[in-house]
C-alpha cells in the first residue's frame, strides 16, 4: 500500500498542477462589444431565435423564450414556465430599424445587435399592467 501512494500520489499531485498551470495561463474569453443594426427588413431577422425572457423586477424565476421569424414579418413564440407554455403569433412591424409588435397584451421592441459576425436580438416588452420584459435572444444554431 505504502508503494502504491507513493506512486500514485506525484502523478495525481503533478496532473493537477498541470491542469492549474493550463488553466492559469489560457485568455479569459473575449467580452462581446454588441453594437446597434438597424433592421432594414424582417429577412435580417427572419430565423429561429431563443433566450432567457427576465421579469423586471425579478417576481418569479425566468422563462425560456422562443421566437420564429418569417421573412414576411409573421412570427410565433412560446415561453416556457413553470407552470406550463405560453405562446402566442403575431405580425411585426419595421420602426426606425427596429421590429415592434403590440395586442391586447401589450407591446414588444427588438433591436438587433451584433459583433464580428454574431448576433443577438434584445426584445423588451411591457404588458398593458405595466410588467416589463427583457429577453436577450440569438439564432438557434443548426444541428448538423
Amino acid at each position: 500500500m505504502e508503494k502504491f501512494v507513493r506512486l500514485v500520489l506525484p502523478v495525481g499531485l503533478m496532473a493537477v498542477l498541470g491542469y492549474m498551470a493550463a488553466c492559469a495561463t489560457s485568455e479569459p474569453a473575449r467580452q462581446l462589444r454588441w453594437n446597434s443594426a438597424p433592421i432594414s427588413d424582417f429577412g435580417s431577422v427572419a430565423g429561429k431565435w431563443e433566450g432567457l425572457m427576465k421579469r423586471i423586477p425579478q417576481a418569479r424565476s425566468d422563462d425560456w423564450v422562443k421566437v420564429v421569424i418569417h421573412e414576411d414579418g409573421h412570427y410565433e413564440f412560446a415561453s416556457y414556465r413553470m407552470i406550463g407554455v405560453f405562446s402566442g403569433r403575431g405580425q411585426l412591424n419595421l420602426a426606425d430599424g427596429k421590429v415592434t409588435s403590440s395586442s391586447e397584451r401589450g407591446a414588444v421592441t427588438c433591436t438587433l445587435y451584433t459583433d464580428e459576425g454574431q448576433r443577438m436580438l434584445r426584445a423588451v416588452g411591457i404588458t398593458k399592467d405595466g410588467l416589463e420584459y427583457t429577453a436577450d435572444l440569438e439564432p438557434v444554431k443548426q444541428k448538423k
